[in-house]
């Protein structure tokens, strides 16, 4: 499946659950814990990287490949493992660590969940030392991502938010350049 997904930063998670609420349905909560592994140096952002998902008793594995990107929307080819049970992480990351692979960064967020259709939804998210997002998502296959990518745009004008809002930078990213020091620049809507 491909990713199609654009995100922006709030300021006031109550006025746009209660905006999110008349279009989507409330489909859970989830606490996510990411570690993300790269075969580079982990002293620098890597170009490409594993993710690690902790999730209830068993572990996610995921490389997401970059498409395109066009106008604040991600496209991602999204390549998942879904289970790796709890007493076999430890010779998965044995098996990382002797191909090379390296820990960089860990990533915590608490996610609310809101289903706006089939294989479209919407997260409130809070990303520990980042602050609060809303993240518009559309899994789609490699015919649909225009289509995909205009019901993402279109969403986030349904919430009253303008293109302009929408951050290029995925959190990863921004928890790196958090890190190094270097300003982080993203008006909230």
């Amino acid at each position: 499946m491909i990713e199609v997904e654009a995100k922006i930063k709030i300021s006031n998670p109550d006025y746009f659950r209660n905006k999110i609420k008349k279009f989507a349905r409330f489909a859970g909560k989830k606490r996510k814990i990411d570690s993300y592994y790269t075969l580079g140096e982990a002293d620098s952002y890597p170009k490409r990287s594993l993710r690690i998902r902790r999730l209830d008793g068993h572990y996610e594995v995921n490389i997401k490949k970059r498409i395109s990107y066009i106008k604040g929307v991600h496209a991602k080819r999204e390549i998942e493992l879904r289970s790796i049970e709890k007493n076999s992480l430890p010779a998965f990351l044995d098996i990382l660590k002797d191909f090379g692979f390296k820990k960089w960064l860990v990533k915590e967020k608490e996610s609310e969940i809101y289903r706006i259709k089939e294989n479209f939804n919407v997260e409130i998210n809070n990303v520990r030392k980042l602050g609060w997002f809303i993240e518009v998502e559309k899994l789609s296959d490699a015919k649909g991502i225009e289509r995909a990518r205009m019901e993402v745009v279109n969403f986030i004008k349904q919430l009253g938010v303008s293109e302009k809002n929408i951050i290029k930078d995925g959190y990863t990213k921004m928890l790196w350049d958090k890190r190094a020091g270097k300003p982080i620049n993203i008006r909230a809507g």
